[in-house]
């Protein structure tokens, strides 16, 4: 038996906990105590992903039939199958993708979900491991493979983004499907209910997809401004030695 899903309910946060603890402790521990594992594991990561992405589809599949629905056009779903690539090519521009649409959407998703049924109901347990599964992956290509975003980034993702949105509106328009929550919002409470209806809420969805890039840069950048400050200290310093 389950129960109806909470948001925010003891269920959803103990879950939310596992999600990020695993994020951060898992790719440290293998930076720190099994470098020989990091290319194995991320391998393991890219299967998992893949593996629970078939298995929910055929689950879907059978409970509901097959449908231009289950195309894998919304923005968590795809990020799932460029999250697998990152894990095993090692990609930049894949991996900077990734990054700005995994941490500014995928941790969205996981803070209010889409759902109606509570833990341990199979849409329950397949939605958080999915998404999951893409947080620890990036934090996976930080730690371990290096990988980092740049101020170029923002730009490029920003583009591929709304290139992306403007292809999947006339698919919504063409199929009658709502992939990107472009057509209409989603039935459970979310972020978008903060924006008005429909189209406006279009506006700002872009305004805080954009602050969301910004904000995911902004330790990067600190780290940068600190080293480079570090930089000049040092060669003053020689210089008057």
């Amino acid at each position: 038996m389950h129960s109806n899903f909470q948001l925010f309910g003891t269920e959803h946060l103990i879950t939310l906990s596992l999600v990020f603890g695993t994020a951060v402790m898992g790719p440290l521990a293998v930076r720190l105590l099994s470098p020989g594992a990091e290319r194995p594991v991320g391998l393991f990561l890219a299967a998992m992903l893949l593996i629970q992405e078939m298995v929910q589809l055929a689950l879907t599949a059978m409970a509901t039939g097959l449908s231009v629905a289950l195309l894998p056009l919304h923005l968590c779903t795809l990020t799932v199958y460029l999250a697998a690539w990152m894990l095993v090519s090692g990609a930049q521009r894949v991996y900077e993708v990734v990054y700005f649409w995994g941490l500014g959407g995928t941790t969205q998703a996981l803070l209010t979900p889409d759902l109606s049924q509570g833990f341990p109901a199979p849409a329950f347990l397949f939605f958080f491991l999915g998404h999951g599964l893409v947080i620890v992956g990036i934090f996976y290509a930080t730690i371990v493979y290096r990988l980092r975003p740049y101020l170029a980034s923002i730009p490029r993702v920003a583009a591929i983004t709304l290139t992306l949105a403007a292809a999947i509106f006339f698919v919504n328009l063409w199929l009658d499907t709502n992939f990107l929550y472009l057509m209409t919002k989603p039935s459970r409470p979310s972020l978008l209910d903060w924006f008005g209806p429909w189209p406006w809420y279009w506006l700002g969805l872009i305004g805080v997809g954009l602050l969301s890039f910004l904000i995911l840069y902004a330790p990067f950048m600190l780290a940068d401004l600190a080293q480079r400050r570090r930089s000049l200290e040092r060669r003053a310093s020689d210089a008057v030695t």
